[in-house]
């Protein structure tokens, strides 16, 4: 069996949270890279989101076919997923479902939030002993 370094592994991991807050009209996704970039944080967890979205696309399975939908000034009632920053370019998925009488759940797209929209990452801050 071949030599394996493992360096990683002797470092400690302090698993930490950030949260970032949204104005009306502001990029999601592009919202969750900046906040990655200007933190240096390389991979995150979306642990949860509240608030609204303004305007927003989910895609999902329902029954064979697969949809998309258009969401106006509609509640979140949570979310979940995860983003790599690499090379400068944002990676993954998330995972949101709405609220209302008919709740939908899918994978989130594109959108804007409302005023206020909130979300709740953690990720994994790796420290020397």
């Amino acid at each position: 069996m071949p030599y394996i370094d493992s360096q990683i592994f002797r470092k400690k991991g302090e698993k930490k949270n950030l949260t970032i807050t949204l104005s009306e009209g502001e990029p999601i996704l592009s919202s969750i890279k900046t906040a990655m970039a200007q933190n240096k944080i390389g991979e995150v967890k979306v642990e949860d989101m509240s608030g609204e979205v303004k305007e927003a696309t989910i895609s999902f399975m329902s029954g064979s076919k697969y949809e998309c939908k258009e969401l106006r000034n509609q509640g979140i009632l949570r979310a979940s997923g995860n983003f790599k920053l690499n090379f400068d370019e944002l990676y993954g998925n998330m995972h949101i479902s709405t609220a209302g009488k008919s709740p939908i759940t899918g994978t989130f797209v594109k959108g804007k939030a409302a005023d206020g929209l909130e979300i709740k990452m953690s990720f994994v801050e790796i420290k020397d002993k």
